[in-house]
């Protein structure tokens, strides 16, 4: 079990991690992988479940697994809570872009 920003998680075999705790409006049991920061850039804006991460991912996993607030507000509420978390501006909206980029395919695919 690990405990992170206030948020109660355990890792699994597969690399997600499982919330032990409700977190919010999210159940205790919703599986996420964490933020979708490719290996070749860990080193500059950290691992996916470095713990400036761990909130904004699971809220994003959630938002867009679930579909119940637009795409772009699940996109900018993820860059808000990693900046709160501690990840550099400049590198928030590094990620945020990806995001933009890339998260269409997963909006609302769970």
């Amino acid at each position: 079990m690990v405990r992170r920003t206030g948020i109660k998680v355990e890792y699994l075999d597969d690399g997600r991690q499982v919330l032990l705790d409700a977190y919010g409006e999210i159940p205790v049991g919703f599986v996420f992988d964490g933020a979708s920061v490719p290996r070749f850039f860990w080193r500059l804006l950290g691992h996916p479940f470095d713990k400036r991460h761990v909130r904004g991912s699971l809220r994003h996993d959630y938002a867009y697994e679930q579909g119940l607030i637009p795409r772009a507000q699940a996109d900018r509420q993820y860059r808000e809570d990693i900046i709160e978390d501690g990840m550099p501006r400049a590198f928030a909206w590094i990620e945020w872009l990806g995001v933009r980029l890339g998260g269409w395919r997963h909006y609302n695919n769970g």
